[in-house]
């Protein structure tokens, strides 16, 4: 009997209870859910959301972690699926870096240079490396168990970007506390939160995802 015959038998002998983009779908649920509820039950929002709201600094945070969310999610789905391509939907992950690149750029422009640094370091570094990793752990256990329904061919990879997508969503609900509203705070802070819960994503992934 050939491999791929084999395969195909084994595939129809076990019955398929949910499959992956099923079983994502509800980790995102979840994994909202739970972020949310820490968020808000624990942190909450920034005190001047009234005006910040009116700020496209402040707006446009959301844009970048939303569009990470959502392009790592999808990378995540294809990840789970052996054989299939990566590249076309890893290089949507440009898409995240591209908007901050860009804000970054406007801000250069338009702030004076005496300014940057300040912008840059912030007032709430500390709580950036805290509060985004802490966000993520529960998002991270969901999606993790998710692709347990998949058959990810690199677990290191794919508990990475697992990590990115549950870094996504925390830091969606951070910046909503966060009062550095400036591209640079974003660009230098935010990343090496989201770098420590993709450490985290990659080592259990290479643990709970091999097969």
């Amino acid at each position: 009997m050939k491999t791929n015959d084999l395969i195909a038998l084994l595939a129809h002998d076990a019955p398929v209870r949910i499959n992956l983009s099923q079983a994502l779908f509800h980790a995102a649920i979840a994994a909202t859910i739970i972020a949310g509820a820490a968020f808000f039950g624990f942190i909450g929002f920034r005190v001047d959301i009234d005006t910040a709201v009116e700020s496209v600094r402040f707006l446009f945070k959301f844009v970048i972690t939303l569009a990470l969310a959502i392009t790592a999610g999808s990378l995540l789905l294809q990840i789970g699926r052996p054989g299939t391509s990566l590249g076309p939907w890893a290089w949507w992950l440009c898409l995240p870096v591209a908007l901050v690149a860009s804000a970054v750029a406007l801000e250069l422009l338009v702030m004076p240079s005496s300014t940057w640094e300040a912008r840059m370091i912030g007032h709430n570094a500390r709580l950036c490396l805290t509060i985004i990793p802490s966000l993520s752990a529960f998002p991270l256990a969901c999606f993790l168990y998710a692709m347990r329904h998949g058959a990810p061919e690199r677990p290191g990879v794919a508990g990475a970007v697992a990590g990115l997508v549950s870094a996504g969503i925390a830091a969606t609900f951070y910046a909503a506390n966060c009062n550095d509203d400036s591209p640079l705070f974003v660009m230098f802070w935010y990343p090496m939160a989201i770098a420590v819960v993709c450490a985290v994503g990659a080592l259990f992934g290479q643990k709970m995802l091999k097969w």
